[in-house]
């Protein structure tokens, strides 16, 4: 099939798959706190698929390189399909938390879809095509959110929402199946001979392999990046019910200007990335405006200031994602893509483990403190940036 064709192909695949998170995603954590008594417990429970994701995504991403693309998305698909399925079932609370384990191990789409665009871009050009696949896939939390938000308000809302954010991931699988082509694992041919056991170790193993002096670096900005935007938006339904009172359809409008924000910057992306020629400028530009803006989203006294500041939170992580997924992959071996975009997806698991328990333990202490907390980190995550950014540049002169 045609590298084009392919990149379409995925960019629908990914707006859906988005759509069907963004459904649901907003209710999961004001479900869970009406099951429990506090922040920090829901935060707890809520933390399970971040800590499960954390080992999942480098072993998926591995076995996509040694596997190939297509099985392995078809499997994540299908699985996460079913773990919804689970989700809506019932309001148990050990049936929610059965759910998202599943949804833990199997949520790999997203992964797996940047490694075959990888694939079938050439290097120069992979900033622009990231750019509309995370535009593409931010689309899906234009309209999510607040069909999710409408819907969650009728008789067995939470249970709809949940299979028909199944049937999403169902859509998903069968063009998948259907329309993506099988490509060759780059280094199957080394790989032939081996046991499926030594595969699935293989994949754990990876995870003690990284080059550390490679990716060790932008690896560790991502962490704090993906952290301050994290613990800021894990309590973001109960932060602004608290604060003003919204109920669940200006919550789910809210969240859905997010993400026509992130849309629209994504398809921008590349263009941003052609002015700077630079990636790793364009990261720590993009981390100082993360830093402000999760100020003042912290500090805004009313919606409409709120609503002002998510503006430049959406555009910043939009630039970020490219970016470090640029830099990342840049740096790593042709038939490593699948198993080092797993790896950096599992960082991103770090901090969305620990977030909610954070968030819930500082929103126990003060409204602000999920916020502080993002802007804090971010800041961080900036001036790390800049010293990659310096280093760069004092190589190169």
């Amino acid at each position: 099939m045609d590298p084009h064709k392919i990149q379409r192909l995925i960019y629908i695949i990914g707006f859906l798959d988005l759509l069907g998170v963004s459904i649901i995603l907003p209710l999961i954590l004001p479900m869970v706190k009406n099951l429990v008594e506090s922040h920090l417990a829901a935060g707890c429970i809520t933390s399970l698929y971040g800590g499960i994701q954390l080992f999942s995504s480098p072993a998926v991403g591995r076995w996509s390189d040694g596997w190939g693309r297509r099985p392995v998305m078809l499997v994540c698909l299908i699985a996460t399909a079913v773990s919804y399925v689970i989700l809506g079932a019932s309001q148990s609370l050990m049936v929610i938390i059965s759910g998202r384990i599943m949804a833990g191990i199997f949520k790999h789409s997203q992964t797996v879809c940047r490694a075959l665009l990888a694939d079938v871009t050439p290097p120069e050009d992979r900033s622009r095509v990231f750019g509309i696949f995370n535009a593409a896939s931010s689309m899906g939390f234009i309209v999510g959110p607040m069909l999710g938000g409408h819907l969650s308000e009728l008789e067995n809302g939470f249970s709809l929402v949940c299979n028909i954010g199944a049937l999403f991931f169902i859509l998903d699988f069968v063009l998948c199946w259907l329309f993506v082509p099988y490509v060759e694992p780059a280094h199957s041919q080394s790989s032939k001979g081996k046991s499926e056991g030594e595969t699935v170790l293989q994949a754990f193993s990876f995870m003690k392999d990284i080059d550390w002096k490679v990716f060790g670096d932008i690896f560790l900005v991502r962490f704090f990046l993906s952290f301050s935007s994290l613990v800021y938006r894990s309590n973001f339904s109960l932060l602004i019910d608290q604060n003003f009172g919204a109920s669940p359809k200006v919550i789910g409008y809210l969240i859905s200007f997010q993400g026509i924000i992130s849309a629209v910057a994504g398809f921008f992306t590349g263009k941003v990335s052609k002015i700077y020629k630079d990636s790793q400028r364009e990261l720590f530009h993009s981390s100082v405006l993360l830093t402000l803006a999760l100020l003042g989203l912290t500090l805004a006294p009313s919606l409409t200031l709120l609503l002002a500041c998510l503006v430049p939170l959406c555009v910043s992580s939009a630039v970020i994602r490219v970016s470090s997924s640029a830099i990342t992959i840049g740096r790593c071996e042709p038939d490593k893509v699948g198993s080092v975009t797993g790896f950096g997806q599992s960082i991103a698991s770090v901090a969305r483990m620990i977030t909610p328990l954070i968030a819930g333990l500082t929103q126990e202490i003060s409204i602000y403190g999920p916020g502080m907390m993002g802007t804090l980190s971010a800041g961080v995550g900036a001036a790390l940036a800049g010293y990659i950014s310096y280093r760069q540049k004092s190589k190169v002169e």
